[in-house]
């Protein structure tokens, strides 16, 4: 059977949002499930199922870029790990629900000229 977290807001209710994470140290990067719309047709599903060990390889490299640069937009992080476009995109906000990343205020332009948010690792203390 296929564990099914569905994203289609209008489809179902938004998941819970876990808790705050307070020891980054504990989280687990296999902790989000697939993901795919209610609507989808099984070929999706099964997609989704057999990315969940790739995107948490993901989010370790993710991780991994953000702790040597500091910082980095998501295209710039698709541009750095040889990624196609919007990669890192997908991951980002699994990694912010986990309580792992956080999006700045500040800004950087993307390959194709527009402004984008700048992602930062959270450091214990500022949760």
């Amino acid at each position: 059977m296929i564990n099914r977290t569905y994203i289609d807001e209008f489809d179902v209710p938004p998941p819970p949002k876990a808790p705050a994470v307070t020891d980054p140290d504990q989280v687990s990067l296999f902790d989000v499930p697939p993901r795919s719309r209610r609507t989808d047709p099984d070929t999706s599903h099964e997609a989704a199922s057999s990315m969940h060990v790739t995107a948490a390889s993901h989010r370790g490299e993710i991780l991994g870029l953000l702790r040597e640069r500091g910082g980095a937009t998501g295209d710039a992080i698709d541009e750095a790990l040889g990624w196609k476009h919007a990669t890192a995109n997908r991951r980002l906000p699994e990694l912010r629900e986990m309580g792992l990343v956080t999006m700045t205020e500040d800004t950087a332009l993307t390959r194709s000229g527009r402004r984008a948010r700048i992602w930062r690792i959270v450091e214990r203390g500022d949760a």
